[in-house]
């Protein structure tokens, strides 16, 4: 018999920052201070908070009753019924296996587990919010132009943002990241230039990553530094009223309202979010006629499974059937 709960909302979970003790295991090995801290240095602030919610809803559930494959599984099935996404129910499995990885017990998902998520990622594909529009380089493009006409320090910044990510794929938080600093390169024959992403989803240790901006990009980003006239610290960051440049770095949340609202000043119709570049570039690549292996490598996919769905339209138009049957030739 399932027991049915309430779906918890992020509003209703509150859960501390940290605890400054040690950690016992469930096996009654204890993980230090120090080493506790490192292990959550392991991923993005984002993920912390994530998980943070998502065990405190699961450690309510169970209330101190042992942590097993056949509960876990009761739990996902009962979330389910609530209302909560697959890709929801899938980042519980990541956190519960988190904290038991990280504390030096047994991973607790098993083949109950396994089979309810399998089945919840099958029954539940189009539950959810769905997939944003991309924006595309052409739609990219025209909103710079329209960005940078308003000769303002917000124009000249919010020009520079939606051309860095398109260009370098960036995630929102990567962009958020970004520092005057991680500008490489900028003085280049070919007007192109560099940057580096130092901290990503799929680099949460910190190897970083140089990327490419071409010199349309570097010429926007130029003209916003000279504008802002700042030499170092956070690249993005906000303006105040009466087009003043802040200290503060831009937020998460604010990038993505900046790639909606320039967008709709545009007049680039479509359901968008800040993922909407990254999304735009993939398509564009796809059509241009890269491969799914360097569209992974461009936007740093851990496989190709997300720019092939991404982009599984315009890889359809280039594939073997309409190259082959139809003669229709990859945009170059």
């Amino acid at each position: 018999m399932t027991t049915k709960i309430k779906a918890p909302t992020s509003q209703s979970i509150h859960l501390p920052a940290c605890r400054c003790s040690a950690q016992t295991s469930h096996n009654g090995q204890t993980l230090s201070m120090p080493a506790a801290e490192l292990a959550r240095a392991s991923l993005a602030p984002a993920t912390i908070r994530a998980y943070r919610s998502a065990l405190y809803a699961w450690d309510t559930f169970r209330n101190n009753r042992p942590e097993n494959d056949t509960l876990i599984a009761e739990y996902l099935t009962a979330r389910y019924e609530a209302g909560t996404s697959p890709a929801t129910c899938t980042q519980i499995v990541g956190a519960i296996r988190f904290r038991a990885k990280h504390q030096g017990y047994t991973d607790p998902i098993g083949p109950a587990t396994q089979r309810v998520l399998a089945g919840i990622r099958r029954r539940g594909r189009d539950r959810g919010r769905g997939q944003m529009d991309g924006l595309r380089w052409n739609e990219a493009d025209a909103i710079v132009r329209i960005a940078q006409r308003d000769q303002t320090l917000a124009g000249l910044r919010d020009a520079a943002i939606i051309a860095v990510m398109s260009d370098a794929l960036l995630r929102v938080s990567e962009c958020v990241a970004l520092n005057v600093e991680d500008l490489l390169q900028t003085d280049l024959p070919d007007g192109s230039a560099r940057i580096t992403v130092r901290h990503s989803k799929t680099d949460q240790e910190g190897r970083s990553s140089v990327l490419y901006i071409g010199p349309t990009t570097a010429r926007a980003v130029t003209a916003y530094l000279n504008a802002a006239q700042i030499d170092n610290g956070p690249l993005f960051r906000r303006v105040r009223r009466g087009d003043h440049l802040g200290t503060g770095r831009l937020t998460d949340r604010a990038i993505r309202n900046i790639v909606k609202q320039r967008a709709a000043a545009a007049g680039v119709s479509g359901r968008f979010s800040g993922h909407s570049l990254r999304i735009g570039s993939a398509q564009s690549l796809a059509t241009a006629g890269a491969s799914i292996v360097e569209m992974q490598i461009a936007g740093r996919w851990r496989d190709t499974s997300m720019p092939a769905h991404y982009a599984r339209a315009q890889l359809a138009g280039t594939g073997a059937v309409a190259r082959l049957r139809y003669g229709c030739k990859n945009k170059k």
